[in-house]
């Protein structure tokens, strides 16, 4: 066979022209055109099987024509869709008569294969493969120069590959249905030593590779994702069989030989790499598709030089600026192993593509078993059920991966494994909700567990009734979980008013405490789900008391079983020190909470407080902090006056009195004092934080808005004494104390609130931490200038110079802190910030460039700022104040260089972006809006001009491309007036100078895809307005050239000449004027605040504003001077 054959150049257009991607027209003549592609002409040998059936007619066509051809072909179609009807027994279609025919029968009968699979699609496909597998193999057969068999294919395929038409998507799957049928046939020859279909479909697509249309290169790269595939499929068939060759061969059976060549596969997979970065998202995305289906480990090198394996190329593909090529990633990763897990877990946590994220849980929820999961990854994924901000994350994670989980988990497990098995003979439904717990460990994750524990069992009802949303049956399935014998209850842990127990009186209870926590917990999640369920029906109150009479005792039972629980477990000498207990004891309190609320019995209440009461007064009995104050806000809770909540109050420091007197010499003698035993320090540890506990949880209860008397007294005395002891637990707890008495008690408790300043100003973070939560808290009250004087009224006179001075001291302790204690810190200063207005942008600076240090990306304080952001900064005011904190933030950044610099600033400026920009509106009366424009001041342009401006100054600075690119991307300008614009455009010529001739290359591309932004909205507005269109790059490559030919005159090859024109550019000092200014402003003024937003004109100095922006605003005298900006502190 020639080298051209396969080019399928043996039709002439005078002879035949077969193919099987255009209908033919059955009323022309071959002779009626002159030159056409479709291969019109019958193929020889069509007239001994009817005549005027050949290889494209009754075909459906790969091109889409015109709709009204279409219908006017449909009634002819319908009324002979009975005669072409797929027959197998034909004699095209029988085997037994492909025996020594001749060449052109074989081809005309393999047109007539291909003729049908067009016409009928998968399921001709699937019936005439042997058919169509035993045409080419007889054709092989015959001593002839041409095989005409193997060229037809080629020669129609070829046509399919080069036609550019678009496709829709109907024509799409038959294109597809051809590529699969084609490679299969070249893939089962190949294994019957017939190798000519399948080089020949190698030269093609060599061949038509490289072609300029960019479908053409799209659709030759899904031919090969084809071929490699069934070469797969039938590579692992062998391996599974034990060889690589088919049984009636005469081979040897332990050869083993490549279905591709090695060669030609070495040489795909580097065309394949290089289709990564092809310039359409088309031939990049089927470029993925190929490149998934060679080993994960397959090393294959870059563009660069570096060698990077299957697995890492895909997941930089991951990162393409089309959402489609991310999206086919995604489909197509290679997760093999934990390490893989953890790159999709990161990726769905920390993007904000939800398309992507959700594709990504798709593919985990099908194709990873739910044993390949570590337990820490299976609650990342868990947790996201409530932390995603996506309500699409979360619905797939409940549809799909709760589904995919169960289905698995029941497949191996009828019960959990920690609970008796039952007998052979159960009755346990299939997927019972409580079997995923032997996968997901409650006492790891407690919350974690419950929410998907919720989730399985709303999926578990759906299953049983087989409706949705408020058509479910609830009370039949009650109904169903009854029907469960009391044994299988207990096997799958689910607890009923009959067998309702917390102490066991048959085993021992120490080693029976995990199994009820189980049953508690099992139990509570299907009490929630009902309760849930049956909001907003009209049956809701019967279904909550059905509930809780199948599922929990009485409550005068309920209180009951607590108290013996208490006794049993809580006592002070008791050697179980399992935390399941604590956990346990919550259920049980909510449970009980449950009952009470939604009960019909008068005294429950009643009686509920009164067991409280009797286990908080209980010394011997010992609880952490968390219990404590948990029992002592539900006695809150039950109070139903004034006069029960001041008598509760009273009975609380009177307990809280007793217990610390409690051990102490004093309790001894007929008249105790606390003070005394305080004095002499007899008071114990647990005594001193289970009292103050109960005291502190009373100041926190919302009902409590002042102090009676007893509590101030007991403020008095027991204040001092937590701050003076050497316990820090104990220090902790009297801050916090101190932060929720001052709240109610802000008179009293004055002097105290100056000794937070010095606990904070210890080097202990624990301490540091909690004060400021303390000031937090006192600030949020009674407002910020009143807390200032209240701390510093003895150094400071005036009240300005005070809230500077705790302004300074909030600046210093937040910048010290680490870890967890950063963490709380953090997220009370946003609360701060949220709760009032501040012109604070040091502590913006200092907030942002903590949340985006990359050392703290795993606290996730990233993701509280953008929740503030989105949630908080909305006015004018606030977005100004942000803005100038950025800037200092940028400042900072910029004394770095890029391979020390430890900072997101690409994710930093893409939020400080999204905050700042205006939405647009529509506004009713056109005058007011016109009035509004001109008077308006755009804070997004104030940050392009002062970026720009950093730009000028620094122009080698490598943060200016991440700000750059941020800013193309997430700044929004529509809003922004013509005029405002072409000011900005004008800046961005004038910085494009220097940025051009000292920043690295993709600097300068970040530079001008901005610019670039800047002008299409420019033309919007001209076309909007019927302006002619005046901006371009005309004016940029004029200047460029005038700048180029200075430079010429002076060095035009030298490199040491422009690293010292660099160097010029770089060492300007940035001149910095030391200010320390904070004010507090109460009331807002959004007029005032836009005047005061903007700096002035280029050439004029800003004026500092007391209303409180910023005092340091930015001068920009002249064209190249520096920002201003004040360096307040170091991270």
């Amino acid at each position: 066979m020639e080298s051209g054959d396969h080019l399928g150049n043996v039709f002439s257009d005078d002879e035949e022209n077969d193919s099987f991607d255009d209908m033919l027209p059955k009323t022309k003549a071959p002779d009626e055109e002159e030159e056409d592609d479709s291969f019109d002409d019958p193929v020889p040998g069509m007239e001994e099987l009817g005549g005027e059936e050949n290889f494209g007619n009754s075909a459906v066509p790969l091109v889409v024509e015109d709709e009204e051809e279409e219908n006017d072909d449909c009634d002819e179609e319908e009324e002979n869709e009975e005669e072409r009807e797929l027959d197998l027994e034909e004699e095209d279609f029988n085997l037994l008569t492909i025996e020594k025919v001749p060449m052109n029968v074989l081809t005309s009968r393999i047109a007539r294969v291909m003729a049908e699979i067009l016409s009928r699609g998968e399921q001709a496909a699937i019936a005439l493969f042997d058919v169509a597998n035993k045409i080419v193999f007889q054709s092989t057969m015959l001593d002839v120069e041409i095989n005409s068999v193997i060229a037809l294919i080629i020669r129609g395929l070829e046509s399919v590959l080069l036609d550019a038409r678009q496709r829709e998507q109907p024509a799409h799957q038959i294109e597809q249905i051809v590529f699969l049928f084609i490679t299969k046939l070249s893939v089962k020859n190949k294994f019957m030593k017939c190798n000519d279909l399948l080089n020949n479909l190698i030269e093609l697509i060599d061949s038509l590779y490289f072609n300029i249309e960019s479908s053409v290169r799209a659709r030759v790269i899904r031919l090969v994702s084809c071929l490699k595939e069934e070469a797969n499929k039938y590579e692992d068939a062998m391996r599974e069989r034990g060889d690589n060759i088919f049984l009636f061969t005469d081979e040897d059976p332990g050869e083993e030989e490549d279905v591709i060549p090695k060669g030609v596969h070495k040489r795909w997979l580097g065309r394949i790499t290089k289709s990564l970065m092809d310039k359409s998202p088309q031939v990049r995305s089927q470029a993925v598709v190929a490149l998934s289906l060679y080993d994960h480990d397959t090393v294959c090198k870059t563009k660069n030089g570096d060698e990077l394996t299957v697995n890492d190329m895909l997941w930089k593909s991951m990162h393409d600026v089309d959402e489609s090529v991310r999206l086919t990633v995604a489909r197509r990763i290679h997760i093999v192993n934990e390490e893989e897990i953890d790159k999709c877990i990161n990726y769905i946590e920390r993007s904000k593509d939800n398309r992507v994220r959700q594709e990504i849980i798709l593919r985990m929820a099908s194709d990873v078993h739910l044993s390949s999961f570590a337990e820490n990854q299976r609650f990342r994924l868990v947790n996201l059920l409530s932390d995603s901000e996506s309500a699409r994350i979360q619905e797939v994670i409940h549809q799909r991966l709760v589904e995919s989980w169960m289905k698995v988990a029941g497949e191996d497990i009828v019960s959990p494994s920690i609970f008796p098995a039952p007998d052979a003979e159960h009755e346990i439904p299939k997927q019972f909700p409580s079997i995923i717990l032997e996968y997901l460990d409650p006492f790891a994750d407690p919350i974690a567990v419950y929410v998907f524990m919720k989730s399985t069992i709303i999926r578990y009802i759906q299953q049983i009734s087989g409706k949705q949303s408020n058509d479910r049956d609830i009370e039949q399935f009650m109904k169903d979980c009854l029907k469960i014998t009391a044994k299988d209850s207990e096997s799958v842990g689910l607890m009923r008013r009959t067998t309702f127990r917390l102490v066991p009186s048959d085993t021992d209870p120490k080693s029976e405490l995990r199994r009820t926590f189980l049953r508690i917990f099992i139990t509570r999640c299907f009490v929630d789900v009902i309760f849930k369920l049956s909001d907003n029906r009209i049956d809701s109150h019967h279904l909550r008391n059905r509930a809780l009479m199948f599922y929990l005792p009485d409550v005068t039972t309920f209180v009951y079983h607590l108290k013996e629980f208490c006794n049993t477990y809580f006592k002070k000498d008791d050697e179980t020190t399992d935390s399941c207990k604590e956990l346990l004891l919550y259920n049980i309190i909510h449970l009980i909470n449950k009952a009470v609320k939604y009960g019909d019995a008068g005294t429950d209440k009643l009686i509920y407080k009164q067991a409280l009461v009797q286990i908080l007064e209980n010394a011997d009995l010992d609880f952490s902090d968390d219990s404590i104050s948990t029992m002592v806000t539900t006695c809150f809770d039950l109070c139903e006056s004034e006069n029960e909540t001041e008598e509760l109050c009273d009975w609380v420091c009177k307990t809280a009195s007793q217990l610390m007197l409690h051990e102490t010499n004093e309790d001894d003698e007929e008249n105790p004092s606390l003070k005394k035993a305080m004095e002499s320090d007899t008071v114990s540890d647990r005594m001193y934080l289970r009292g103050s506990t109960m005291l502190l949880s009373t100041c926190e209860h919302e009902d409590i808005k002042k102090p009676t008397d007893s509590m101030t007294d007991l403020f008095q005395r027991i204040i001092p004494a937590l701050l003076g002891n050497e316990n820090k637990a104990i220090k902790k707890v009297g801050l916090e104390l101190i932060g929720f008495a001052t709240v109610i008690d802000f008179t009293n408790c004055e002097p105290y609130i100056k000794l937070t300043r010095y606990l904070i100003e210890r080097d202990d973070e624990v301490l540091t931490s909690t004060g400021l939560h303390t000031l937090v808290r006192v600030i949020k009250t009674h407002e910020f200038p009143k807390t200032a004087m209240a701390i510093f009224r003895d150094e400071h006179e005036d009240e300005q110079s005070a809230e500077e001075a705790l302004a300074k001291l909030f600046e210093k302790a937040l910048i010290s802190l680490q870890g967890v204690a950063l963490v709380q810190a953090v997220q009370d200063c946003l609360s701060m910030l949220s709760h009032g207005r501040y012109a604070w942008p040091k502590m913006y600076c200092a907030i942002l460039l903590i949340a985006f240090q990359k050392r703290n990306q795993n606290y996730q304080l990233a993701k509280m700022m953008n929740k503030f952001c989105k949630r908080s900064v909305k006015s004018d005011y606030r977005k100004a104040n942000l803005l100038n904190g950025f800037v200092r933030a940028v400042n900072e950044v910029s004394k770095t260089n890029e391979h020390d610099a430890n900072f997101n600033l690409l994710e930093m400026t893409e939020l400080v972006c999204t905050t700042i920009s205006s939405v647009p509106i529509v506004e009713e009366d056109g005058e007011k809006m016109k009035k509004k424009e001109e008077n308006e001041k755009y804070i997004e342009v104030e940050l392009a001009h002062k970026m720009i401006s950093r730009s000028e100054s620094l122009p080698s600075a490598w943060f200016i491309r991440d700000v750059f690119t941020a800013m193309t991307t997430s700044l929004q300008l529509v809003c922004v007036p013509m005029e405002h614009l072409n000011e900005l455009h004008d800046h961005l010529i004038d910085a494009l100078t220097p940025v051009r001739f000292n920043a690295e290359k993709t600097t300068v591309i970040a530079f001008k895809r901005f610019m670039k932004n800047c002008e299409n909205l420019i033309t919007l507005h001209q076309r909007m307005k019927g302006m002619p269109l005046t901006v371009d790059m005309k004016k940029v490559k004029l200047e460029a050239s005038d700048s180029q030919e200075m430079i010429a005159t002076s060095s035009s090859t030298s490199s040491a000449r422009k690293k010292k024109n660099r160097q010029e550019w770089d060492d300007d000092e940035v001149a910095e004027e030391s200010d320390d200014s904070f004010e507090y402003c109460p009331k807002p003024t959004r007029t005032r605040s836009r005047k005061r937003l903007i700096t002035p004109k280029l050439g004029t100095p800003s004026k500092k504003n007391k209303e409180g922006f910023e005092k340091d605003e930015v001068e920009e005298e002249e064209a190249y001077e520096e920002i201003n900006i004040d360096d307040s502190f170091e991270l």
